[in-house]
Formats: structure tokens, sequence, C-alpha cells
């Protein structure tokens, strides 16, 4: 696995990067493209009698360990053992790289199925977003003020009664690797919903698709899923207090120079 460098960037010293690695990026491009094809028409078939989507959540582990296996990259998980077969949590995780979704896809769908906050312009890409609204995806636009409160809404609903909700609660992938503070829209929707919090650390992908380049390099995605936390009451105090206890459980798991941003 790659190595942060002393100041704390994650480098891509070392992590091979040449044609070989673009067409397979692009081979899992093609491969998630047509997959979508088919899933959005069997979303709408089996909807009627599917309200759960459960044929949605297998097909998409499938999605996900397709486009992982062309480009060569390995998922370990540890800590499974702390997802609760049934519960609904607020998931927060660090984020690295567009591979922590496919990597979270593959951990975490079978034991408690998972939807994502998601910026509202992806919901605007033809098929992919078609697709993330017919599925439950939660679109936000931290610009919009009071229609952001209208979101943050949404994925509590979605959490009380449909299914687990993935915030990135750093609020953009992180450029260096160094875990970036904690916003609170996941705290706040935690509280409200009355869910357990589920930290989650990514590691390594940063490394292997660093913000800014196009293709993958081969190689491992550690995902670590830690002890669930207590819903924090409603205070501006509680919900900070929360952010900071749930980063320091994210930040452990991570390699030291990773874990807080300068």
């Amino acid at each position: 696995m790659v190595q942060p460098s002393d100041d704390g960037v994650a480098l891509g010293a070392g992590v091979r990067r040449g044609p070989v690695e673009g067409v397979r990026t692009a081979l899992a491009c093609a491969w998630a493209t047509l997959f979508l094809l088919v899933l959005l028409p069997i979303g709408l078939v089996c909807f009627p009698f599917d309200r759960r989507q459960r044929m949605h959540d297998r097909l998409s582990v499938v999605w996900a360990r397709g486009a992982l296996w062309l480009v060569g990259v390995r998922v370990e998980a540890e800590g499974v053992e702390h997802v609760r077969p049934g519960e609904r949590y607020v998931i927060v995780a660090n984020h690295q790289s567009a591979l922590d979704i496919l990597a979270l896809l593959v951990v975490l769908q079978a034991r408690a199925p998972i939807r994502f906050l998601a910026k509202r312009a992806l919901f605007r890409v033809p098929l992919l977003g078609w697709g993330m609204r017919l599925y439950g995806h939660t679109p936000v636009d931290r610009s919009r003020g009071r229609g952001a409160a209208a979101d943050l809404d949404e994925a509590r609903r979605n959490v009380m009664q449909r299914w687990s909700t993935v915030f990135f609660p750093e609020g953009t992938r992180s450029a260096t690797g160094r875990l970036l503070p904690f916003r609170l829209g996941a705290f706040r929707t935690a509280s409200a919903a009355g869910a357990r919090l589920l930290p989650v650390t990514l590691d390594g992908s940063g490394a292997l698709l660093p913000k800014g380049r196009l293709a993958a390099a081969p190689g491992v995605v550690r995902v670590v899923v830690h002890a669930p936390l207590a819903p924090p009451a409603a205070s501006l105090a509680e919900l900070h207090a929360a952010a900071e206890a749930c980063g320091a459980v994210v930040a452990a798991a991570l390699p030291e120079a990773l874990r807080r941003a300068g």
C-alpha cells in the first residue's frame, strides 16, 4: 500500500499508472454504464413488488465488484461484525477517492442496505442521475441554505423508514489524503432520526485514484467498520462533540500522517 509522505500527503510514487491502467479504467467505466442500462429497467419492472429494492441491492454489489475487478482493486474489510442486520445507521466515512463508493457497496450493502448523500450535480448526469433518483439516493446542495435543510430532512426520513445513509462529512474528497474537519449534517440527521452513527474508515483509495486523476491503479483499499456510536442530542454542543468523537474514531484507523489536516 502506498505510504504518505512525511508532510502527510498521500503520494502516488510507486503506484503504476500507464496505458494498461487507462484501458482498464475505461473498461470499468464501460461496465458501469452498461450495467446501469440493465439495472434501471430491472428496477422499474421490479418496483411494484420489490418496494424495498432487494434486487437493486444485490445487483449493486455485482456492479461494484465488477468495476473494482476490472481496475485491479481488491477490498479488505475489518469490523463488519459491528453491523447489526436490519438496523438503519447514519454511516460516517472519510472520502479520498471515487473508489470509496464501490468499496462501501461491496462491504456494507449485503449487511445493511445503504444509499448515499450526494452532490445534486450528480443527479443531473444522464443515466447515473436517473438511477440515483430511482433507487433513493439523497441529493444535497449546501449552497441552497434552507434548501439544504430540506435535503437533510429527506435523509432523516430515509434513515427512519427505509435504509442506512452514507455521509462523507468532510464535504469533499481530500486532495492530500489527510482527514478534513467533519461538518454537522450527518450528526443532525442521526439526532433527528434517533439512529446510531456507524463510523467507517477508508484507507488506500486516495493513492490508487487520487482527486484529479482519471486512471485508477491496481492495489488494495482497506475498509474498517467501527463500533456504532449513540445518536447525539440535538444541541449544538452535543453535535460538535459527536462530530469530534466520530472523527477521532475514523482517524484512528488511518496512517498517523493522514489523521488530521494541518
